[in-house]
This record gives structure tokens, sequence and C-alpha cells, in this order.
């Protein structure tokens, strides 16, 4: 039986369909005001903002992550909570990088994300300061 709603893996042509499959992904995001960097099938959201600005883009981030929740399962997805992480991340004199498992959490349906002191990006260990202090220390 084909696959309706898949992306075959393996195949020379896989990566270009997933790409068409999850082009809409971007425009949802981008609704919401939020930015979005992809690699392969990793998805990270992204909001910039001060210290004071917090609550915010905590609602942004709230509502997109709604969206993007809801525009998977429309597209036979499932937006993995396990998986998904929170950093508030700046430059380590910055509020937000002292804020590191303090920070604020953000909620998704009956999902709620608590902010970490690191989280990992490809392999990538980056700490609330942007160091890459933890990384270095696993590799050596």
């Amino acid at each position: 039986m084909p696959h309706v709603y898949s992306v075959p893996q393996g195949s020379v042509l896989g990566p270009h369909q997933f790409i068409f499959y999850m082009a809409d992904l971007a425009d949802e995001v981008q609704e919401h005001q939020v930015n979005m960097h992809t690699y392969a099938d990793n998805t990270q959201l992204y909001k910039h903002c001060r210290h004071y600005d917090n609550a915010a883009a905590v609602t942004r981030l709230e509502t997109c992550l709604n969206g993007v929740s809801h525009w998977m399962a429309a597209n036979r997805l499932k937006l993995n909570a396990e998986k998904t992480e929170l950093l508030w991340a700046g430059s380590r004199f910055s509020a937000e990088a002292q804020l590191g498992s303090k920070g604020q959490s953000v909620q998704f349906g009956a999902e709620t994300v608590s902010a970490s002191d690191h989280v990992r990006v490809l392999e990538v260990t980056f700490l609330s300061d942007l160091s890459l202090d933890k990384h270095i220390a696993s590799v050596c």
C-alpha cells in the first residue's frame, strides 16, 4: 500500500519532498512574528526580547507553538513536547542569561516546557550565556 502522507526514508527525493511538505510551517511561524531556523527535521523557534519584555515574548511563543501544533496535526505530524526545550539566552552580563532554569516556562496545549540552563542544538550544547563550556567539557 503506498504511503499517502509520508516521505519515504532513504530515497533520493525524500529530502526535497520533506522541504515541500514543511514549507507552510514557515508561514505559520512568521504570522506570529517569531523567527525559525530548521535543519532537516529539527526546528528552532526563537524570539528576541529585552529583559523587561519577557512576558510578551512568552505570550507570543505560546501562541506560535499552539499554531504550530495545530498546523502539524492538520498535516498528520505531532509536535514532540518531550524533545521541546526552552532557553533564556544572552551575554553573560544580561538578565536573560542569569535566568537559566529559573526563567518563565512556556505552555502550549496541555504541555508545559520549563526553562533550562542549557540546550543541545545539532549535538552542540549551549549554556544560557551562549558559552560552549559544557560542550567542550563533554567532548574533552
